[in-house]
């Protein structure tokens, strides 16, 4: 069990520091952003892949500007 929450709180730790990497990158800090990621690569690459995995869901989700426009004009041709 201990293994478990080791890989937990790495996980954990992992995606707190790909979210101030996110931080940095809204505050134009390329460089700082970079050290961030790899950062958390180190401690758990999975967590990070989750974090892109989430932000590419979100990008495509029903908030995304295109795919309102896109959605309305097919309510609209009905």
């Amino acid at each position: 069990m201990a293994n478990d929450e080791t890989e937990t709180t790495a996980y954990e730790k992992a995606r707190e520091i790909t979210e101030q990497a996110l931080d940095a990158l809204k505050d134009n800090d390329d460089a700082k952003a970079g050290e961030l990621i790899d950062e958390a690569k180190r401690v758990d690459e999975n967590a990070v892949k989750d974090v892109q995995e989430m932000l590419d869901e979100d990008a495509s989700s029903e908030h995304d500007p295109a795919k309102l426009n896109e959605d309305m004009a097919k309510g609209n041709s009905d």
